[in-house]
């Protein structure tokens, strides 16, 4: 993951485990112990399961996936209207229809190996296009019958804004969570007597001393980060890289300018949505649709034209930076 917190001490009252392939970590204040139960927040992570899981084979999405007629739970519904907002303000960057790419990149529940074809890409990509879904009567329409849907890139920055409605509903005003690095935050840590503060990855694997790029204070807002340094395989035969996050346009799974995208925006889910738009696309895409988008705020590192790491940062970003 590309955030972790700072804070070493276990003074208020948390939550632990893991969930979705990684871990999550929920810290709270409240002056009712045992407000939050465990149950409450497993509940979210089987919701999750049973609808958007691409690993779980009786999920709603899986099912969906294999052609079959099947009836779309309300957090599915919910999950498709809010993605299809964001794929069009992204210009199609963001598109949950890649799922076909996924696997045929060996990325997917089964870590398929191929062999990878330009002409096979284009087939593929006859499948993707999430303008060519859409919702009807609790049915999936597909323009396509071979689309397969893939939300896991969005899917732990949706589940932390709903467990933050739970606690936000049993009157819990401090919280901080966070999902493999998907964080939402609100009011104060009042152990430390400030905002929730956290570190963000150095993405440069040579600086060994000097493992955190960026310290940030958050209040009242979310942050997602997303990164291809480590997720990413080679080619055993050609030696070619390709990473996981996959460009919907051209069907690529390549590295673009960009080596790591922060994001903050009240909701955790258009966070995630939009730093896996930017890892897909370049630092000119990133910044032009940070500048035309009010909700969210971004920080990016990039290699620049003399081959240096550099950072992008908008000017909302840059104030929750805590300076040396």
């Amino acid at each position: 993951c590309l955030i972790f917190s700072c804070e070493q001490t276990k003074p208020y009252d948390e939550l632990s485990g893991s969930t979705f392939g990684t871990y999550y970590n929920i810290k709270f204040f409240s002056k009712h112990k045992k407000l939050v139960v465990q149950k409450d927040v497993d509940s979210v992570f089987s919701l999750f399961n049973n609808s958007l899981s691409t690993y779980i084979e009786s999920s709603t999405i899986s099912k969906l996936n294999k052609g079959l007629n099947t009836e779309l739970d309300n957090l599915f519904i919910d999950v498709f209207n809010k993605s299809k907002i964001i794929y069009q303000k992204s210009e199609g960057m963001f598109d949950p229809s890649i799922g076909l790419l996924i696997e045929y990149y060996g990325f997917g529940p089964r870590k398929t190996i191929n062999k990878i074809d330009d002409n096979k890409i284009s087939l593929i990509m006859q499948s993707v296009g999430f303008n060519k879904l859409s919702v009807r009567q609790n049915k999936l329409i597909k323009q396509n019958l071979l689309t397969k849907l893939d939300f896991n890139a969005i899917a732990k920055g949706y589940a932390v804004d709903k467990i933050a409605e739970i606690l936000e509903n049993k009157g819990i005003e401090d919280y901080m969570i966070n999902i493999g690095g998907e964080i939402r935050t609100m009011g104060r840590n009042y152990y430390k007597d400030s905002f929730w503060k956290i570190g963000i990855e150095n993405p440069d694997s040579s600086k060994l001393n000097n493992t955190l790029i960026k310290k940030i204070k958050l209040n009242n807002i979310s942050i997602a980060s997303s990164g291809n340094y480590r997720n990413f395989r080679v080619d055993s035969i050609s030696e070619k890289k390709y990473v996981h996050t996959i460009n919907p346009i051209n069907g690529k799974s390549e590295e673009t300018n960009i080596i790591s995208a922060s994001v903050l925006a009240k909701s955790c889910f258009i966070a995630d949505a939009y730093a896996t738009a930017f890892m897909a696309g370049n630092l000119d895409y990133a910044k032009r649709i940070s500048e035309g988008n009010d909700k969210i705020e971004s920080f990016i590192v990039y290699i620049d034209s003399n081959n240096n790491l550099s950072e992008y940062i908008t000017d909302g970003f840059r104030n929750v930076i805590i300076t040396p």
